[in-house]
């Protein structure tokens, strides 16, 4: 084990680093478990890639994000964490239907009758759809039976699999090709089927809620990171901002010797909640060699989001597939009503996500101008007074068959005392919002029992 200079050093009972949704997570899991939590971030706001951002037009302020994120009722694990620091998820989120509706004239909306009989009535009366390609869409959905994961695909990826299984190309391009893109941000040709289908198992096949869209009613930071900073710091744990783990070794004692930006701690449990550079970077010399990949295996995609304002009111629907047009420089896939952003200088806010799909993403001036004129053509909406691209370089990582699978229990089993958490961790699930709750979750649960 990896030692570190004889320092004086403050003795706490578990330090979590990171304080992103899945540090959170822990934090919240741990101490509401009893234990006592020093919570570390480098940054400084809490919320690590889905935080809030404040732009600026006219003088005036615009609350978004640092990129549009889509919550949806399978989101179960996300839900219970606000419940369980006293947040009412109704005031924070809008609950709506699934409507589905493109540029294009697809339009499916689940609406007409609750749960899965809604979708179903969506599926048969959905315009933009062939009968042929309704009939294939509910085949592939009927594979992914709640109860048996025997029909999901090994190692292909979604265009293989969708290809093995007769999906028209006309359904691929117009339906599951952006709802693949929207989850998963990796390209057709190169995601993991088995994931895709898992997502697609747990929205459509699961709680008859799993599909309905949470829009959130402002900024995410005001959704999970403050509210869960705030009910910490109410419950005794201690929060510190730019504060960075630096390295990690053994005391004299046998815990573990943390050097931060503000010193040294001796703590008895530890949850890394950082990015896969930072966490395996640390975790060398003290886990084997098997359990932890190169960290260039995480290969990072990003996202960018293009915030558009009008200063007239236009009716924009919540959400909208896009023509993503290559040739014609029209980059975005999804186009999002934000009405919670709107204020006294801008009636109408959207956000446009552009996901670069393993391709070299504009620059944020340039994709800026591509998406005004791409919603303008494909739209026919006004140009905006306001467009600014924001770009979060490394929003999620590139969800693919060979992508690496940590075995965190046998993370556990070697070092009983720490647990990994973060979206990338959780490998069942692509990069998301859900993924990194319950691997803080986890993480939460895995340490709580640990002897303080």
């Amino acid at each position: 084990m990896q030692a570190l200079p004889p320092e004086t050093a403050e003795t706490i009972d578990c330090l979590v680093a990171g304080g992103g949704w899945a540090g959170l997570a822990a934090a919240v899991e741990l101490t509401h478990a009893g234990r006592h939590v020093t919570l570390i971030d480098a940054a400084p706001q809490f919320g690590g890639r889905a935080r809030s951002l404040t732009l600026k037009h006219d003088g005036h302020a615009l609350q978004v994000d640092n990129g549009q994120h889509l919550l949806i009722g399978a989101y179960t694990a996300t839900l219970a964490l606000l419940q369980r620091i006293g947040i009412d998820s109704d005031e924070r989120l809008a609950r709506r239907a699934l409507r589905l509706q493109s540029v294009d004239g697809l339009y499916l909306d689940a609406g007409a009758l609750p749960g899965r009989a809604g979708l179903a009535l969506g599926f048969m009366r959905a315009r933009g759809l062939s009968l042929g390609e309704r009939f294939a869409a509910a085949r592939l959905l009927a594979l992914l039976a709640p109860d048996t994961s025997q029909h999901w695909p090994q190692g292909l990826t979604v265009a293989q699999w969708l290809a093995m299984r007769g999906q028209p190309q006309a359904l691929i391009d117009r339906l599951w090709a952006p709802v693949c893109v929207g989850t998963l941000n990796t390209s057709l040709q190169q995601a993991c089927a088995r994931t895709f289908a898992r997502v697609l198992r747990d929205t459509f096949r699961a709680a008859p809620d799993a599909f309905d869209m949470l829009l959130a009613h402002t900024a995410l930071g005001a959704v999970l990171p403050e509210p869960a900073a705030d009910w910490l710091v109410q419950n005794g744990a201690s929060l510190r901002l730019t504060c960075a783990l630096r390295a990690i070794g053994r005391s004299a004692e046998g815990r573990w010797q943390l050097q931060t930006d503000r010193g040294t701690y001796n703590a008895r449990a530890l949850v890394l909640a950082m990015p896969p550079r930072h966490s395996l970077r640390l975790l060398r010399g003290h886990l084997p060699e098997a359990l932890l990949p190169q960290p260039e295996y995480f290969e990072p995609e990003p996202i960018g989001t293009v915030w558009l304002g009008w200063r007239e009111s236009l009716e924009l629907p919540d959400a909208m597939m896009l023509r993503e047009d290559p040739g014609a420089q029209h980059p975005g896939q999804w186009l999002f009503n934000r009405r919670d952003a709107a204020n006294e200088a801008l009636r109408t806010v959207a956000g446009v996500v552009v996901s670069a799909g393993g391709q070299t993403m504009a620059a944020p001036a340039d994709l800026s101008d591509q998406v005004v004129a791409q919603i303008g053509a494909q739209l026919n909406l006004p140009t905006p007074a306001f467009a600014r691209a924001v770009i979060e370089r490394q929003a999620t990582y590139r969800c693919t068959p060979q992508r690496p699978i940590i075995d965190i229990d046998a993370v556990s089993r070697h070092i009983p005392d720490l647990a990994l958490a973060g979206d990338w961790v959780w490998s069942s699930y692509p990069s998301t919002l859900e993924s990194a709750v319950r691997s803080g979750v986890d993480a939460g649960h895995r340490l709580a029992a640990v002897k303080s």
